[in-house]
């Protein structure tokens, strides 16, 4: 006899032993449960441990969206890892932009790392839909700044993420607005257009109000003031003889960055191997 919230459920020991791995170790370890009639049950609620039982019965399961969680939960305290993943698979098929932020909650709080994973890919792929969804306002600040710091967001601009945070704070305006410097921190400003930043950042109130935040505006419309940075030198190469692998070679050839092009420049009179030059400026 097992009890549940007031609840009794009865059951044969063996089936619970030889299907469940939990009441396997605690009959078989001589725990203090295996001598007792009525084995009270703290961790799992009445509807998923009488589904448990049956499952243990019949073999079979039924997973809906009522009883999913709670149902993972119990499968999880009785270590029946098939009905754990069954349940995990069963909310991965049901993700969707209003509801993938909280399943990504609760697979973070029972640790189930394939389903963590896979709401984070969901989330990633369609965040421009999941941050206009009522979850995403809610979420914590912490969960806020993790996900809007992630590389792998796919979005076509940084004007869906600087959105999404503005909707984030002005959703509760009074507690969050002290929070707008550090959330504004994490958005990458220098990716937003010059014209974004004069005719939407600079307009928003709540970034007027703040010296932190203008001074990220500030340093965000200097990035665009810069020249324009360049990785190579854009000037000409000159190669002098060398070596191909097979012989000495007696050419003079030039390489021009521009157009990542090797061009022939003249013949040398005799082949050459571990050569030197030197360079002379025109008067």
């Amino acid at each position: 006899m097992m009890e549940v919230e007031n609840q009794s459920f009865s059951a044969h020991r063996v089936v619970l032993a030889s299907s469940i791995p939990y009441f396997y170790a605690m009959f078989t370890n001589n725990m203090s449960e295996s001598r007792t009639k009525e084995i009270t049950m703290k961790e799992i609620d009445p509807e998923s441990l009488e589904t448990l039982i049956n499952f243990a019965y019949s073999g079979k399961i039924r997973i809906d969206n009522h009883n999913v969680q709670n149902l993972m939960v119990g499968a999880s305290f009785l270590q029946l890892n098939k009905v754990r993943d069954a349940c995990a698979d069963f909310l991965i098929e049901g993700f969707h932009p209003n509801n993938v932020l909280g399943i990504r909650h609760f697979a973070d709080s029972m640790s189930c790392m394939h389903l963590i994973s896979a709401a984070d890919k969901y989330i990633n792929l369609y965040f421009t839909k999941v941050s206009q969804c009522d979850e995403f306002l809610s979420l914590p600040f912490d969960e806020l700044i993790e996900l809007i710091r992630k590389d792998e967001l796919n979005v076509t601009t940084e004007e869906t993420i600087f959105e999404a945070c503005m909707r984030w704070i002005k959703f509760d305006e009074i507690n969050r607005s002290k929070q707008l410097p550090e959330v504004l921190a994490r958005v990458r400003l220098p990716l937003l257009s010059p014209q974004f930043l004069a005719d939407r950042v600079a307009t928003e109130d709540l970034i007027r109000k703040s010296h932190k935040c203008r001074d990220l505006l500030d340093e965000a419309k200097d990035f665009h003031l810069m020249p324009e940075r360049r990785a190579l030198i854009f000037y000409k190469k000159y190669y002098f003889s060398g070596y191909d692998g097979e012989s000495n070679l007696s050419t003079v050839e030039v390489y021009d960055p521009k157009t990542n092009e090797w061009v022939f420049v003249a013949q040398m009179c005799a082949h050459g191997g571990g050569v030197g030059a030197g360079v002379i400026p025109l008067p």
